[in-house]
């Protein structure tokens, strides 16, 4: 899975990663609103985020949760594919 990667290797702080299939819980989609999938959602630290769509581009996934990318290609400055948003659609 590209988001297990993508924390494992990108991510180097404490974290903790969810993965709910909303067919078996379509309680919590609804609890939390996801009407798409996949989505994923940044809790913490804040402002919290959600990413819907395609995860496959680690650098965009890294961009869209406001998490610094280890990649060296990265612009200086990241980029920020949300334009400010809370909400990422890919």
């Amino acid at each position: 899975m590209n988001l297990r990667r993508i924390v494992e290797h990108e991510l180097h702080m404490p974290f903790e990663l969810d993965i709910i299939d909303v067919l078996e819980r379509p309680d919590l989609a609804e609890d939390a609103l996801i009407l798409a999938t996949p989505t994923l959602v940044k809790e913490s630290p804040l402002p919290g985020r959600r990413l819907i769509g395609d995860l496959s581009d680690t650098h965009r996934v890294m961009a869209g949760l406001h998490l610094p990318a280890t990649s060296p290609s990265e612009p200086a400055g990241g980029s920020d594919p949300a334009g400010g948003s809370d909400e990422v659609r890919t």
